[in-house]
């Protein structure tokens, strides 16, 4: 259920606030100013990280990737995203996309778990075009049964018909790169009379 997941990352939060304190307390408690201040240089930039995620425009989104977030440190995989939408010009519900996206990013952080793989970094891009607002998603992967595997839980892309979006799969040998294309909202212009 996405309440308690959600609830979860604010426990994770809460707690890791409190762990930031106590280490700013004891370094102040050392008199290691420097310190003090490379920590919270170092917290601060952390926090931008996860305020890229709050200001999304898309709620189920914006649930999507904080858990996911909670999820991969839990796996000790690290979440890597370079948002460059608010994603106010999504042309689909919000519950469509975060579906989707969260369908993909459970399916990465599946296949990068297991501890014999070395590179354990997911990364997202969010980005939009002209017409599209596209994520795409990139991970390593084993083998070829894992890439097969895969293609066949990922086959979004007749789900996502209706909504005039799509999903599309690139696997290599090493490397699994999942896309997912919504249309932007169609603009409201008006013809200008004479």
């Amino acid at each position: 259920m996405k309440t308690d997941s959600l609830l979860e990352v604010i426990q994770v939060q809460r707690h890791d606030f409190l762990n930031h304190l106590q280490v700013i307390s004891g370094l102040l408690q050392l008199n290691k100013g420097e310190r003090v201040r490379d920590y919270i240089i170092k917290v601060c930039g952390d926090y931008e990280k996860l305020s890229r995620i709050t200001r999304l425009k898309s709620p189920d989104i914006k649930a999507v990737l904080l858990i996911a977030a909670n999820e991969a440190a839990k796996k000790q995989v690290e979440l890597v995203y370079d948002i460059q939408s608010d994603l106010s010009s999504l042309g689909v519900s919000s519950e469509i996309a975060g579906s989707a996206l969260e369908r993909s990013i459970n399916h990465g952080l599946k296949y990068l778990t297991p501890m014999d793989i070395h590179e354990r970094v997911m990364k997202l891009t969010i980005s939009e075009s002209e017409r599209k607002v596209s994520f795409k998603l990139c991970f390593s992967v084993l083998s070829s049964e894992v890439t097969q595997d895969i293609k066949e839980q990922m086959d979004l892309s007749h789900w996502l018909e209706p909504y005039n979006s799509s999903s599309k799969l690139a696997v290599t040998e090493k490397e699994a790169e999942i896309y997912l294309i919504f249309p932007k909202k169609q603009s409201e212009e008006r013809p200008t009379g004479k």
